[in-house]
């Protein structure tokens, strides 16, 4: 069943990573299978556990880091998602 997503969690979500980062983003990006190396390139960085993000799904697949890298990749200010959140873990298509 389609459930309404709360605004104000994602709200709350997106302020905490704001606060953490300190500066804004060019790029977001979500890692697939075997590309986690990809976060460790990143220059400047901050790593943010998804277990501290309020509201935040939590990654169950055990290859799966859970964590929001903010930093710098060749110039420009990314977000890197190290870690999904799938269907079969359990979470709604909406999440």
């Amino acid at each position: 069943m389609y459930k309404k997503a709360d605004l104000g969690a994602y709200i709350e979500s997106a302020n905490y990573i704001k606060a953490k980062n300190g500066a804004s983003t060019d790029i977001a990006i979500i890692l697939g299978s075997g590309l986690g190396f990809f976060a460790d390139e990143a220059a400047d960085k901050l790593v943010i556990p998804y277990a501290d993000i309020p509201n935040f799904p939590r990654s169950t697949v055990s290859y799966h880091k859970g964590e929001l890298t903010c930093g710098t990749v060749e110039g420009k200010r990314v977000l890197i998602m190290n870690g999904r959140f799938h269907y079969y873990e359990g979470y709604e298509m909406w999440e």
